[in-house]
């Protein structure tokens, strides 16, 4: 006679024992067993009088025949027990939670039950509000950002993090222009929810959230092991690349953003397959200072290009600024510096000098400055502050 197995599917979004009547008549009745000892209705479940069994520590069940797993279930099913339960992970699945899964998709033949070892089907034991899957995203977030998650979430800041806001921002706007609107933004969800071919609403967008972190962070979830932060992003656009058929690094990349964060993103992606700095900006072939080599020796050599470089020449004055820009981004990269952010705060302090000189200037003449004199601003403009430390 087969094991019958049903898997007792739960979501973290509901709290724990707040189950469906069916499944609580199961549980109460049945043997239940789980390979998750934090599953966050363990607890309660026990609470109510459930008798649950945490096994873990095994390798049999990678068997992929359901004969196999069969067999190395049995050691920990009651004797005289012909079904028992099974709690699933609901957050990160385990190998035996996906193998049960899997023979829980392919029904038996009519009449052929018998002949099988293991029988598996699956009881959804938690019923959820509208936007509730919101809760998966923030479930699988505080993993990867907590002991023994993602090296490279856990590094990540405010600050860090700003850059990557702007450039899904951006990818965003794009992905909206080109009719792929596929943003966590609850107005366009509710939206998307109201159109009759292919509607969809906030629970999709953030199922679909919690499965790309989890399939992405193989390293948290699987068996992937990584060595720092830079082995996390490695694996990430490798992974990333695959699930959408990409065959260059350049796809992707939104060419709406500033100027200054797309030519960092594609540097970026260029370092990622081993594209060298002095590649992606050669030295010009008339440099004849050999003393500074590398991305400080191609600027210093554009720099000078440029400025010898007549005004009146609009295409090749376009041009020589435009090397000294990528020159200046590439440096900046070498340095670990956002230049985006850089230039943000370079604007600003000269935000800060410009109303300086005007509040100058005012009390100066008791009046709004009207346009002064080169020499008189030079008076008046504020010596910059010294660095930090």
């Amino acid at each position: 006679m087969p094991l019958r197995v049903t898997m007792i599917v739960t979501s973290p979004r509901v709290a724990p024992g707040i189950l469906t009547a069916p499944a609580w008549d199961l549980l109460r009745q049945l043997p239940v067993l789980t390979a998750s000892p934090a599953h966050p209705q363990l607890d309660a479940l026990r609470a109510a009088g459930a008798a649950v069994t945490v096994i873990t520590g095994e390798d049999s069940h990678r068997e992929t025949a359901d004969e196999k797993l069969a067999a190395w279930l049995s050691p920990h099913v009651p004797p005289d027990a012909a079904r028992i339960a099974w709690l699933a992970d609901p957050v990160a699945p385990s190998d035996l939670d996906r193998q049960l899964d899997r023979l829980a998709q392919t029904t038996p033949p009519d009449g052929d039950e018998a002949a099988r070892d293991l029988i598996v089907d699956t009881l959804l034991a938690t019923a959820e509000l509208p936007g509730s899957a919101l809760l998966d995203a923030v479930s699988v977030m505080d993993r990867l950002r907590s002991p023994g998650g993602c090296p490279w979430d856990a590094e990540q800041t405010h600050e860090s993090l700003a850059p990557y806001l702007i450039e899904e921002t951006y990818e965003a706007y794009q992905a909206i222009e080109d009719g792929d609107v596929l943003m966590q933004v609850l107005f366009h969800a509710r939206v998307a929810a109201e159109r009759p071919e292919d509607p969809w609403d906030v629970d999709d967008v953030a199922t679909g959230l919690a499965a790309k972190l989890i399939r992405r962070h193989p390293h948290v979830f699987a068996d992937v092991i990584v060595d720092g932060s830079a082995d996390v992003v490695t694996n990430w656009n490798a992974i990333k690349a695959e699930e959408k058929g990409r065959v260059s690094v350049t796809e992707g990349v939104a060419l709406s953003q500033p100027a200054l964060s797309l030519a960092a993103k594609l540097l970026r992606r260029a370092s990622g397959i081993g594209v060298p700095l002095d590649v992606a900006v050669p030295v010009p072939v008339a440099a004849t200072d050999q003393a500074v080599s590398g991305v400080e020796g191609a600027l210093l050599s554009i720099v000078a290009d440029v400025a010898t470089t007549p005004l009146s020449s609009s295409d090749d004055a376009e041009r020589a600024v435009g090397d000294l820009l990528f020159a200046a981004v590439a440096w900046a990269r070498a340095g670990r510096v956002d230049p985006e952010q850089a230039l943000r705060a370079r604007a600003r302090r000269f935000r800060d000098q410009l109303a300086a000189a005007e509040g100058a200037a005012r009390a100066d003449s008791a009046a709004p400055p009207d346009p002064l004199p080169a020499e008189r601003w030079r008076t008046l403009w504020p010596s910059p502050c010294p660095p930090a430390g």
